[in-house]
């Protein structure tokens, strides 16, 4: 398969674009982080020195004492707070009122800011002083930035897979409909045909066992069709004994398979009612003992088990085949994947749509060795 065409491996190669894409911006934006705190603790550096030299030099020049004061103006986003060396209260910029008002508040507000940096002395003729300051909230919210994007790069790309997923089921559904109609129609016209010509048959002065064995094909031919035709519609679920209808249809294709198979049967005596579309559910059975049969190559044994519990209903279907390969297990439900030289790869797949999206049921590998066998386990609800 071209690489180009492996749809499948186009679609990781741009999850790992896009997560590339994520880290490159998340590394590109801490490093922006890191500068501007840098940049902040400069400027907050340069604040100390400026208080400490309007506070100690009498012979500064009234303009440099302007430019030194508007410096100081021009601090309008780090929170900065100004104490003495017993911890009272001097000044602040940017810090709010209820905070520099309230001395809990201003004890708890310092100790943030003293975990963020380290307060800068400022030594005066006076006494010390300690400036305190943490990042602008400019920088806070940069800070927090990576982790929103890598949220966001999670979210699109579980929504991208989420919609691909969808859009090719979507597609599936609509083909394998259209497949199945199709085919309905056309096994339809040459039926008719054929029960017409039962009923002449019947007429006539001829043995009729054979016409009997013919006509019960020609229904089970029938009931195929009324399958096809349910495929890719909702169909209808009423009240049905899940016992004698499996018993049923085990036992019609126990008399058409290789006598080599040895056929075991095993369930509750007595009837279990649960919500069914017998004629889909049938098929579902049908052929996973078909499969069964192939995999053992018409020699070895099927086992059939119904289990009854208290809110579901156990179906396991066991065979003595060559098994499936941990790799495959997952592979086997897909549409297209067969190991069968003859076949679509298709019948595994609607046995899940069957049960799972009409039936609300489940159905998966049980277990499986190789050269030993495999269970397939269906579940439905009472």
């Amino acid at each position: 398969m071209s690489f180009f065409k492996n749809v499948q491996l186009r679609n990781w190669l741009g999850y790992i674009l896009a997560l590339c894409v994520a880290l490159f911006i998340i590394i590109l934006s801490n490093s922006k982080v890191k500068e501007l705190k840098e940049e902040e603790s400069v400027k907050i550096s340069n604040y100390a020195k400026t208080l400490e030299l309007l506070n100690t030099e009498t012979d500064i020049p009234p303009k440099t004492q302007f430019f030194l004061v508007q410096f100081i103006e021009q601090n309008t986003t780090i929170p900065v707070i100004l104490v003495d060396e017993k911890g009272n209260y001097i000044d602040s910029k940017n810090v709010s009122k209820k905070i520099v008002s309230d001395s809990l508040k201003l004890k708890e507000e310092l100790n943030e800011m003293a975990e963020s940096y380290y307060p800068i002395l400022i030594k005066l003729p006076f006494g010390n002083q300690y400036v305190y300051y943490k990042n602008s909230v400019l920088l806070t919210q940069l800070g927090y930035y990576p982790f929103v994007l890598i949220i966001l790069v999670t979210l699109f790309v579980w929504f991208t897979y989420w919609y691909i997923k969808t859009v090719k089921k979507t597609e599936q559904s609509l083909l394998w409909a259209g497949m199945a109609k199709e085919t309905a129609h056309q096994i339809g016209t040459p039926l008719s045909s054929i029960m017409g010509w039962l009923e002449i048959l019947k007429t006539e002065e001829i043995d009729q066992k054979p016409i009997r064995n013919i006509e019960k094909d020609v229904h089970r031919l029938q009931n195929i069709t009324d399958r096809f035709s349910k495929i890719g519609s909702t169909p209808s679920l009423k009240k049905e004994d899940i016992v004698e209808l499996s018993k049923q249809t085990f036992m019609y294709l126990k008399k058409r398979m290789s006598k080599q198979i040895r056929f075991e049967f095993y369930a509750p005596a007595y009837p279990i009612y649960i919500s069914l579309n017998n004629i889909l559910y049938s098929w579902v059975i049908e052929n996973l003992i078909k499969n069964s049969a192939d995999a053992m190559k018409g020699k070895g044994k099927i086992k059939f088990q119904i289990h009854d519990s208290k809110k579901n209903i156990l179906i396991d279907i066991s065979d003595e085949g060559t098994g499936i390969e941990s790799k495959n297990v997952k592979k086997i439900f897909k549409p297209g994947y067969t190991t069968k030289k003859r076949g679509w790869g298709l019948g595994l797949s609607l046995a899940r749509r069957i049960i799972e999206d009409y039936h609300y049921g489940k159905i998966f590998v049980q277990n499986t060795e190789i050269n030993q066998g495999t269970t397939f386990r269906i579940i439905l609800k009472k």
